[in-house]
């Protein structure tokens, strides 16, 4: 194949902009996603202190399971309707899947660890890798919500290392909010400003 002399420097630059943006857009649409985890584990960690504290039950644990379920059922059909939609699948789309496929193995695995050693032991490393993720993503796109939000998750995840159990469930939320939440927000209210223009 002959290489097209009437290819400018500027095409080169106007293409490699062309799909940046389809990735920013593509990031957009995922607000859902942290929206709909970052409420969940907000929640999770929320009734779990009230029932650990205040109501002193000993199936305290009990929202995890339910509330995790619930999001893995809604992630994954909302994930198959999504793949069935999206006609272009960027590089930095593969690069953000394999990245939160892994960290969620880490996750899965962190559980396990914390089902022995304790989850004291196990919360701190939640936050850490929630912060990876973030942190990944927010650079990959530019997004500068996300990278704030995985310093947050660290800084809580340090904080754990030093307070009681019913603390971290705490932290736990706040990293959340701030690694999640307000970016899912954020993330949502720029799609809809840029789809409006």
């Amino acid at each position: 194949m002959e290489p097209n002399d009437n290819f400018s420097e500027h095409d080169s630059f106007r293409i490699i902009n062309e799909m940046i943006n389809t990735a920013k857009h593509g990031i957009a649409d995922n607000s859902l996603h942290y929206l709909l985890w970052g409420w969940l584990v907000f929640f999770a960690s929320l009734l779990h202190y009230i029932l650990l504290t205040v109501v002193k039950t000993d199936l305290c644990w009990l929202p995890w399971p339910v509330l995790m379920g619930s999001g893995a059922i809604i992630a994954t059909i909302y994930g198959i309707r999504e793949k069935r939609e999206r006609t272009v699948r960027t590089y930095v789309d593969r690069f953000l899947g394999y990245t939160w496929t892994s960290l969620m193995f880490g996750l899965v695995v962190t559980l396990f660890i914390g089902m022995k050693s304790g989850p004291a032991v196990a919360y701190p490393v939640l936050m850490v890798l929630y912060g990876i993720g973030l942190f990944i993503s927010g650079k990959s796109f530019g997004f500068l919500p996300l990278v704030i939000g995985a310093v947050g998750c660290w800084a809580c995840a340090i904080i754990a290392c030093y307070v009681s159990f019913e603390m971290q469930l705490i932290l736990l939320g706040i990293s959340v909010l701030v690694g999640y939440i307000i970016p899912g927000y954020t993330l949502k209210l720029k799609f809809r400003y840029e789809n409006a223009r």
